[in-house]
């Protein structure tokens, strides 16, 4: 997404123009690093720590 944005954001400025589509582009990456990533270190150590419990089932019990 970082990559992306980076590509609107040149072609924004290489055309000097306001394509709503590049716009959106951009906000998208912004809300996804502002909202969804600060997440994933959480969801990591939930998922790692998380393990024992669930390899104590039976494989029938899945």
């Amino acid at each position: 997404m970082a990559r992306m944005a980076l590509a609107a954001q040149r072609r924004l400025t290489e055309a000097a123009s306001d394509d709503p589509f590049l716009t959106a582009k951009i906000t998208t990456a912004r809300f996804y690093a502002d909202q969804i990533l600060p997440r994933t270190s959480g969801l990591a150590a939930i998922v790692t720590a998380g393990a024992d419990s669930v390899m104590a089932l039976p494989v029938d019990g899945f």
